[in-house]
Formats: structure tokens, C-alpha cells, sequence
């Protein structure tokens, strides 16, 4: 009597006896991935050494993967077109298998796939999404093989295996047709970028319909600049469509190179545009600053400061002056790194007020010939500037 295997792995039942094949109702294992053996390797009938040894592999031969023991350690692979067991533990994944998804792209499944909460046949399953299903990922698994997808408004995750690319969502012959000033929206979840391009770094991930008014179109047609959350960023064209819903918006504020603005929190001042970049300095909320130069995605913008040219964030300026704020709420944070006696002026000929504890949290208001004016607990007075960090 011919033995029939079943193996249930996430919910899936899989049937196999030699000769026959079965169809997978929704599928969530990862299959059909090549990998290459590391030593000399036994070949056996079933998951263990108890079973029948039926031939042997060389070191170096690329094998098809069907499915996994239960426990993980074996493989029935695909050899000279009979279904054997191997250990997993000398078997190591081809390269060339893994899973490169393009997250700015459109798939659709190939199999009915369970839809999970997590990115592991171990996390509760949500939903099966049909065969044939367009998706575009919203992200993968660090491994590349899950991506997480919305579908029907519910979002989750699905094997990376059962996905292919769709061939029809290739650039266009022409870029989608959209004008600056006017509202649009999204046609689905779709990561805008600090930069126009995919080579730039994600800014964030627009759900579908998300409202996006384009302050610059690019030459190409096919990237829009716009303001989201204070921040400006790029987004591709083909996923945007007229928000008819609306009226036509005032145009967003556009940085200006040359043209004074104002800052809206308290700024710090860097010698490059990037937060790693050197701190040269702080630029108290409310400051009239001079613009000489943006990077190029607009993000950071080159000022003029008392004297001092360098760097900060684009997000937190803007053209029109604000009302100043009490004088108290004009400072930045620094912490002691010592016992600091704060005094009552800025030189050591003035008596001490109090000994500031190492470690502690202070207000600073003002630097000036190596003394900071600051605040600590209901304490205000002068200390060394060289002493907090």
C-alpha cells in the first residue's frame, strides 16, 4: 500500500504521494526556492535517518525546495524527478533565489496566499487573498521573504513566494498629466521620497487617498514636489489622480532662495545638511534668517545667522514673522558634566547662587565670552558654558 504524507504547516494542507500532485487551496510555505549543498549528503525516503537511504549528493549541487519537516531539519527537495529528504543543516540558500521586491512597484499573487498579522507562518492568519490580486508591497521582512500589503482596507503580511511582478506597470510612454496648485490624490499606498527618484531615501508612506498638492512639477512629468507634514517631498505622478472632490488650494509656501524667513522652533545650526553634521550653533524661535541656498530635494536650507553660515532643517521655516515669545521660552537644553556653580553674572567675581548637581538638566538662554545664561529648577544665573554639553 502506497503511504500518503500529510503535512499541515500555517494552516495549509499538503498532500503528496509519488506520481501524484495536489492542488493548495491557499499557500503561505516557502517553496520552489534552489539551494546548494555544503557537503557530501544522504538523500533519504522520508524526515530522518530511520528512513530508507536511496542515494547520496555531491558538495555543490543546486536542489529545488518542496516543503520542510515539521521540527526544521529536513528538506524534501526535487532530484532527478524523485521527491527525497535531506538535512537542512547542510544546505544553504542560493543567492540567486532570494526575493528582490521593488516596493515602488505593482504585483499580483500567483496562488490563493493567507494574509497574516506578522511576517512568520507563526502570526494568526487574517484574511486569503485570491490569485491574480494586484498589490503594490508596502514593505518587506528583512529577510525579503514576506511583504506587507493592503487589501480590502485590511493590511498584513504575505509570503514574498507567491508574488510576481506585472509586467504592465512599467514607466509609461508618457508621464500622468498633473498640474501645480491643484489637488490630487493617491490611487493606492505609495512611498514618497526626499528626492525625485527611487534612488532617494523614503519620507513616509501615503495611504490611498491621501491629498497631495503639487508646489513643482519635474521636467520629466513623472515626480511632483509637495508639502506634507511641514516636510517636502516627492511623490510619482502615476499614482495620483484629481481630487474632484475639492476645490482648487492656495499654492503651497515654496522655499526662495535670497529671501528672508523666520523660524519656527527653537533651530539648531549645522556645518552640513544632515543631522549628523556638527552643531556650529542654536537659533532661537522667532529669528529672521537669510536664505542663500537649498540642497537639492529642499529639505535643508544654507542661512546666514550672526556671522555664521551654515545649515538647518527646511520644515521649520516660513515667510511670515510669528509673535515672539516670552523670553523664557526662548532657550535650548544642555546637561552638566560636573558639580557647576551658577552665579549670579558671567565671570567668577560674582557669587555663587547655588552648585548645580553633574548630570542635570539645564535651560540655556544665551552664550556669550565662554558663560551661559541659564536656568535650573527655579534658579537663573550664569555658569562656565564649557561645562554643559
Amino acid at each position: 500500500m502506497k503511504s500518503i504524507d500529510k503535512v499541515i504547516l500555517g494552516g495549509v494542507v499538503v498532500a503528496s504521494t509519488i506520481g501524484i500532485n495536489y492542488n493548495i487551496a491557499s499557500a503561505d510555505i516557502v517553496s520552489q526556492e534552489i539551494y546548494t549543498t555544503t557537503n557530501r549528503l544522504n538523500m533519504r525516503k522520508g524526515p530522518s535517518t530511520d528512513y530508507t537511504l536511496v542515494g547520496t549528493l555531491d558538495k555543490g549541487v543546486k536542489v529545488k525546495a518542496i516543503e520542510k519537516s515539521s521540527d526544521g531539519k529536513w528538506l524534501k527537495i526535487n532530484y532527478n524527478s524523485q521527491n527525497v529528504w535531506v538535512n537542512f543543516a547542510y544546505l544553504q540558500k542560493d543567492k540567486s533565489s532570494n526575493n528582490d521586491i521593488k516596493l515602488d512597484s505593482q504585483y499580483e499573487t500567483t496562488a490563493n496566499v493567507n494574509m497574516r498579522k506578522g511576517p512568520s507562518t507563526d502570526y494568526t492568519k487574517i484574511i486569503i487573498v485570491p490569485a491574480q490580486t494586484k498589490i503594490t508591497p508596502i514593505k518587506s521582512s528583512s529577510d525579503g521573504k514576506w511583504v506587507q500589503i493592503n487589501y480590502k482596507n485590511v493590511t498584513g503580511w504575505i509570503s514574498a513566494q507567491y508574488i510576481k511582478t506585472v509586467s504592465t506597470t512599467q514607466t509609461p510612454t508618457q508621464p500622468n498629466k498633473v498640474e501645480v496648485g491643484k489637488k490630487y490624490k493617491t490611487t493606492e499606498y505609495v512611498r514618497a521620497r526626499k528626492g525625485p527618484g527611487t534612488s532617494y531615501d523614503v519620507a513616509t508612506v501615503l495611504p490611498k487617498g491621501t491629498q497631495v498638492v503639487p508646489v513643482e512639477i519635474l521636467k520629466s512629468g513623472y515626480w511632483a514636489m509637495f508639502k506634507y507634514n511641514n516636510q517636502y517631498m516627492y511623490v510619482c505622478t502615476d499614482y495620483l489622480e484629481a481630487d474632484n472632490q475639492s476645490t482648487t488650494p492656495t499654492e503651497p509656501e515654496k522655499p526662495i532662495n535670497g529671501k528672508d524667513y523666520y523660524t519656527t522652533a527653537n533651530l539648531n545650526i549645522r556645518d552640513g545638511a544632515s543631522t549628523t553634521s556638527s552643531k556650529i550653533g542654536k537659533i532661537p524661535n522667532g529669528t529672521k534668517v537669510s536664505v542663500v541656498d537649498f540642497n537639492s530635494n529642499k529639505t535643508w536650507a544654507k542661512v546666514v545667522y550672526n556671522n555664521k553660515t551654515g545649515w538647518v532643517s527646511a520644515q521649520y521655516l516660513s515667510t511670515k514673522s510669528q509673535e515672539p515669545e516670552q523670553k523664557e521660552d526662548t532657550y535650548w537644553t544642555g546637561t552638566t558634566t560636573q558639580n557647576l556653580n551658577m552665579r549670579k553674572g558671567p565671570s567668577t567675581d560674582y557669587s555663587i547662587i547655588i552648585t548645580i548637581p553633574k548630570n542635570s538638566d539645564v535651560k540655556i538662554y544665551e552664550t556669550k565670552s565662554g558663560w551661559a545664561k541659564i536656568k535650573y529648577k527655579s534658579y537663573e544665573g550664569y555658569c562656565s558654558a564649557s561645562f554643559i554639553k
